[in-house]
């Protein structure tokens, strides 16, 4: 008669059907059996299993920044210093000579803005818009300004009062569009073009003021978002009756934003067969992880009880979808300082798909069934 079975024996077998993804914010031995300390060159499918990452090939060489997607689907950015489209095949034609050409300035990347069939660009030294493939000028950095008054012939008695000063849009580190107008950020000062006419800023009250850096802009459907070096706020209304409300206190990333499908950004506790509008979020990065933002000043913090991110001063990120994956990709600078918090380098790949967990990271490839994040 065979002895009976011990119950403190370990099982023969463990079988892992589910990965939930990678966390850094427990010790390793309190990781539960879904949980991983490391994986590389993995990515994780809808349902959480595991598979062999894509690799890369180099299609164009060079000093590349700040691509644009039009809605013509043509892709522009710099290279080399000049502003470029990149065709199909990987070759580009110039556009402008001399973007950044000052080398002891360091990179000035572009940020851009599509109203119709014109694209607006803008960086702290330099600003054009494309129009039919060429480029036009665009913006000043220390317009003069005229004075516009509603009276037409003033005179002694009824001088040219209750004027605006009309001025080119000034140089910005971040712009949107958002109701006809659009917003850049100068510093930390948010302006915005007169309605309808995106030549001109009011220099007497077309402007807002932060109390940080601004580093980020995002429109969503009823308003936009402002990240600063301090905080995210959220801004809705007419432009002169906004109203601001302050959503997180956690530093933005600069460059770090891209526009996602609101299912996306569904919160964690929203089904994933739950019907959503077809509407526009915004997915970022912060110094407290990785966040998503939806109408009504409506923001998560992804990855917050389960990744502790590097310092970062710097992202330049998309959003793609690959064989059924949502991706958001972000590449950060770390600006020299040390990683060790979580061991990572300067390459972060989230995968964003509907329903689940999000996951963290903690080094190498990161696997998850909501967040995939990759360093390496």
């Amino acid at each position: 008669m065979p002895p009976p079975p011990n119950p403190n024996a370990p099982p023969e077998a463990i079988t892992f059907g589910k990965f939930t993804g990678l966390r850094n914010t427990v010790t390793a031995e309190r990781l539960s059996p879904s949980e991983l300390a490391s994986a590389v060159n993995i990515d994780l499918d809808d349902a959480g299993q595991a598979r062999r990452r894509r690799g890369y090939t180099l299609k164009l060489s060079g000093d590349i920044h700040s691509l644009f997607g039009a809605n013509d689907g043509s892709i522009y950015g710099v290279r080399n210093n000049n502003l470029v489209i990149i065709n199909p095949d990987y070759s580009t034609e110039v556009l402008k000579v001399g973007l950044n050409s000052d080398p002891s300035a360091g990179l000035d990347p572009l940020c851009w803005a599509q109203v119709g069939d014109t694209i607006y660009y803008s960086s702290r030294s330099d600003s054009g818009q494309i129009k039919n493939g060429a480029v036009l000028p665009w913006g000043a950095q220390d317009a003069a300004g005229e004075w516009f008054s509603p009276v037409l012939n003033p005179t002694a008695n009824l001088p040219a009062i209750r004027g605006k000063l009309l001025a080119a849009p000034p140089m910005a580190s971040c712009m949107t569009y958002f109701n006809g107008r659009l917003y850049l950020a100068q510093g930390r000062t948010l302006w915005a073009t007169e309605l309808f006419s995106y030549n001109f800023v009011d220099k007497t009250r077309g402007f807002r003021m932060f109390e940080g850096e601004i580093t980020l802009l995002g429109t969503v459907g009823d308003g936009i978002y402002v990240g600063t070096d301090e905080g995210l706020w959220f801004m809705t209304g007419s432009w002169g009756e906004m109203k601001r409300s302050r959503i997180m206190d956690s530093a933005v990333i600069p460059g770090s934003m891209v526009d996602i499908p609101a299912e996306l950004a569904n919160p964690p506790q929203v089904p994933a067969d739950a019907d959503t509008p077809m509407k526009i979020s915004i997915s970022f990065l912060t110094t407290t992880g990785f966040c998503v933002a939806q109408d009504g000043g409506q923001a998560y913090n992804l990855t917050e009880d389960k990744v502790v991110f590097p310092d970062a001063v710097r992202s330049a990120a998309l959003y793609r979808r690959q064989d059924g994956i949502n991706q958001y990709i972000a590449v950060t600078d770390s600006g020299g300082t040390p990683t060790a918090s979580t061991r990572i380098g300067d390459y972060v790949d989230a995968e964003l798909i509907r329903g689940g967990r999000w996951s963290p990271a903690r080094d190498g490839v990161v696997i998850g069934d909501r967040l995939t994040p990759t360093w390496s």
